[in-house]
């Protein structure tokens, strides 16, 4: 058992908790809980290791036994060592580190979401379950959005990473990725209302950041603009509001046919 929080491993993975440089370099990530094991599991990802606590073993031997099956090499450790391992206030009692596995966007599009410069973490990660129980194709990242493998992030998307490809690409590149795709940007009070434009064509929406909006390049690219129309003083809706209202008419307009 390991008890110490000096201890190399455990240095390592609370740098994979606080540094994106750490999980780039190294290519992991970290899903904390054992609903995300339990994804991670199902989706038969591969795993580098796991810690947990004793409580968690007298319940979930096989859980843990699942995730040795997968690669991962596992360590028990003290309640105060997964406290400072944890990225939460209340740990789980087990983590476990997976590789970051490359993405590919399926050949045709039917619908995708580009996140645009999105800096919130909670906000992207609710992005990433949203566009995954609508059945998105594919979510694109513009240079400048969050991490997608940022602790908060993976926790708010509640197992999407194991579905959906999500894919960081400079512009010109996701451009190339929605030829033939019917592009269109959620703007405040710009373009005809969300619940007028033809999603029965194969269409990405893209979302932009709160702060700044979405950016020139694409709107470049995209074939106009589509907003949410607000009542009284209310001007916006924060991202991942904003991603499930358009995201939802789109499915329900689709479910028409």
């Amino acid at each position: 058992m390991i008890t110490s929080t000096s201890n190399q491993r455990v240095q390592w993975v609370r740098t994979l908790q606080s540094k994106r440089r750490a999980r780039m370099r190294e290519g992991l990530f970290i899903v904390e809980g054992t609903r995300l094991a339990n994804e991670a599991v199902s989706s038969r990802s591969p795993a580098k290791l796991i810690l947990y606590t004793d409580a968690v073993k007298q319940g979930e031997q096989r859980l843990i036994e699942e995730l040795i099956n997968l690669g991962a090499e596992a360590e028990e450790v003290s309640e105060r060592v997964m406290k400072a391992c944890s990225d939460t206030e209340s740990p789980q009692g087990l983590l476990a580190v997976l590789p970051i596995l490359s993405s590919t966007p399926p050949d045709k599009l039917s619908l995708a979401l580009v996140a645009d410069r999105i800096s919130d973490p909670g906000n992207f990660g609710t992005i990433l379950r949203t566009a995954q129980a609508v059945g998105v194709d594919a979510v694109f990242l513009s240079p400048g959005t969050v991490d997608p493998y940022n602790p908060k992030v993976v926790r708010g998307a509640m197992g999407a990473h194991f579905r959906l490809p999500i894919i960081q690409e400079q512009i010109s590149e996701i451009e190339e990725h929605l030829g033939g795709v019917d592009v269109w940007v959620a703007e405040v009070g710009v373009g005809p209302p969300y619940y007028d434009v033809d999603w029965h064509k194969p269409s990405a929406i893209v979302i932009g950041s709160e702060a700044h909006g979405p950016s020139d390049e694409l709107r470049s690219i995209a074939q106009g603009s589509t907003h949410i129309p607000m009542q009284g003083s209310t001007e916006s809706l924060n991202a991942s509001v904003a991603a499930a209202v358009i995201l939802f008419e789109i499915v329900r307009t689709r479910g028409e046919e």
